[in-house]
């Protein structure tokens, strides 16, 4: 298949392709906010990769990313953008159920942000109750939180350790470390909330998560994060056709 993409096919393809060829899509889902001294589309710019990868060796293709999310502490800070939570759900659940009119059996939808989990699982579940279509949520970084741990020997956070390396992997001239300043990474803390969150790269645990700049580390982390990823879909294929769940 020349492209996975399906807006880069024609009407004509598309219907040639869904869903005799293939009948599973990808939805890759992030947003805008800032994220320490990578892009603002972090969260973005993983997903769609790891769309990219996976689609490549599941045979799906990958429906045009949607790039704006709920963003709530981070908002303040130049470039965030967001919508209102329910604007948002509806959105995605509009887009699930244009996904299935369209013939596609099986949607999985790349999240790379945690702002918007909730409203992800209620759309990807109303989906499945009015259509019958089946819907995986891949939220990336907690599928691999324990790969974090097992590699780099501390968890993960927002622009943390986890996503600069996955943004290095990817595009390493996105990175800017030279804008690195011990005033960014925070410790989030439970029993106190501040808006906007005084920091833009959040750490979930006192001393673990900060961003490490080391490109051969970062590589060899995000290729197995993928593949950790690319297994649980499949695993989970594998299920429906073995159970006959249609």
């Amino acid at each position: 298949m020349k492209t996975r993409y399906f807006s880069n096919l024609t009407w004509q393809e598309f219907g040639e392709i869904v869903p005799k060829k293939t009948s599973t899509v990808i939805l890759p889902v992030g947003t805008i906010e800032a994220h320490g001294v990578i892009p603002l589309g972090t969260d973005n710019i993983i997903p769609q990769d790891i769309a990219e990868y996976t689609a490549e060796k599941i045979n799906a293709l990958i429906a045009p990313p949607v790039n704006y999310g709920i963003t709530s502490s981070l908002l303040p800070y130049p470039g965030s953008i967001t919508l209102e939570k329910d604007t948002y759900k509806k959105m995605i659940l509009e887009i699930m159920l244009e996904l299935a009119r369209n013939k596609f059996r099986t949607i999985i939808v790349m999240n790379g942000h945690g702002g918007q989990v909730d409203e992800l699982k209620e759309a990807a579940l109303e989906t499945f109750k009015k259509t019958g279509t089946r819907v995986i949520v891949v939220h990336w970084w907690i599928l691999t939180y324990e790969w974090t741990k097992e590699f780099y020997g501390q968890m993960g956070g927002h622009a943390g350790i986890d996503e600069t390396a996955a943004v290095m992997a990817i595009s390493p001239e996105l990175v800017k470390p030279e804008r690195y300043s011990e005033s960014m990474p925070r410790e989030y803390k439970r029993g106190i909330q501040s808006y906007p969150f005084a920091g833009p790269i959040i750490l979930y645990k006192e001393g673990e998560g900060m961003p490490l700049f080391d490109a051969d580390k970062a590589r060899k982390f995000y290729i197995k994060a993928r593949d950790i990823i690319l297994s649980e879909i499949k695993s989970i294929l594998k299920s429906y056709k073995e159970l006959n769940i249609d």
